[in-house]
Formats: C-alpha cells, sequence, structure tokens
C-alpha cells in the first residue's frame, strides 16, 4: 500500500487513509512490545517512517478531505478552528463541489449522531465563510436536508442542524437589511415629527 504506488498523491492518500484509521497509535502500542521476528521489527519500523513523513507533509485540509471522503467524521480541530474555514471554505468548491455533496449525503443517510452534528457544522461553516455558499448549498439541496434535522432525536444534531440554518439565514437577513436601508422613506410616519 506504501510501497508499490510510486505516485507522490496515491501514497500520500494510503498515508492518510492509515493516520485517519489510528494506525499511528497503534503502531505506538506494537512498537513497545519485545519481538523474536527481526522482519515484525523491519516492517513496524518503516511503516513508523513512513507515516511520520506523512503526517508532516500532511495539510490540514488533506486532513479534512480524507476524513470527509471516509465518511467518519468527529471533532477533530479542523472542524472548530475559524483559520481553517477561513482559508479552505472555497476549496469545497473543487471538483464540482465534491467534498459539499459528501457532505449532504452524509446528512442525508448516515444516522450516527455524531456524523450527523459535524455534517452540519460543516454545512454552517462553508456557509458562512463563502459568499456565495448559501446559494450552492441550496442547489445542492443541503437547506432542506438540514432543516430536517432541525427535529432530529438527539440534541447534539438538532444544535448544530439549528447553527447551520441560522447561518444559511444570516445571509437573508443582511441583503433584506440593505434593501430595507435602500428604501427606507425619509421621514418615518410611526415617528412623530419633533416640534
Amino acid at each position: 500500500m506504501l510501497e508499490k504506488p510510486t505516485e507522490r498523491d496515491v501514497i500520500q492518500e494510503h498515508c492518510l487513509s492509515l493516520v485517519q484509521c489510528k494506525v499511528i497509535k497503534q503502531l505506538d502500542l506494537l512498537d513497545t512490545k519485545k519481538y523474536e521476528d527481526p522482519d515484525i521489527v523491519e516492517d513496524l519500523e518503516y511503516l513508523s517512517e513512513k507515516l511520520f513523513a506523512s503526517v508532516q507533509d500532511l495539510s490540514s485540509f488533506d486532513e479534512y478531505t480524507t476524513e470527509v471522503k471516509s465518511g467518519r467524521l468527529e471533532w477533530s480541530p479542523v472542524h472548530r478552528t475559524e483559520r481553517f474555514w477561513r482559508e479552505n471554505a472555497m476549496k469545497l468548491n473543487e471538483r464540482n463541489y465534491e467534498l459539499l455533496k459528501i457532505l449532504i449525503k452524509l446528512m442525508e443517510s448516515s444516522r450516527d449522531p455524531l456524523v450527523l452534528s459535524v455534517a452540519a457544522h460543516d454545512v454552517g461553516e462553508y456557509v458562512r465563510h463563502y459568499p456565495r455558499g448559501k446559494q450552492v448549498i441550496e442547489q445542492l439541496g443541503g437547506k432542506h436536508i438540514v432543516m430536517q434535522h432541525l427535529a432530529h432525536e438527539d440534541p447534539n444534531v438538532r444544535y448544530e442542524a439549528l447553527l447551520a440554518v441560522q447561518k444559511l439565514m444570516v445571509h437573508n437577513w443582511e441583503y433584506l437589511g440593505k434593501k430595507l436601508e435602500q428604501t427606507k422613506p425619509e421621514s418615518n410616519p410611526l415617528v412623530p415629527a419633533k416640534a
């Protein structure tokens, strides 16, 4: 898996998958044991070395991409980091919105409350940090799916869905506020004129 592919991207993707599956922790545990077979020791060292080198090259977006594609979302730091979303929200548009489509599909099909919560959160953060995010999510059918989770049995899913819906609606409020200011008459009939 790490040795046979020659393309750097493929090797990196395989390493990312192993990192996502917490193989590094398992290697650390295995490394504490003593093995008589030198091949096992050699293999563990090789794998640890390759994974460590891969982790050094990882960007947070690579890690995020692998996590989303795996469908095993959890509250890793990238989901909660303001800087991550500010720098990477636009990247979710790449490959014809591939990652957004996966997030929406996860919200549609997953039964795991953790996956649903994280996916709803990520949709909300995308909308908040990408100017056209609201329109994109609506076109992909995500708004309706997020709104369905407002009635979910798990309180965390409901909470994250509510936050995502608020972020989806905020753009409307800003737009309406600007429209009201443009069409606002010079005098307000509800406020009595000063004498």
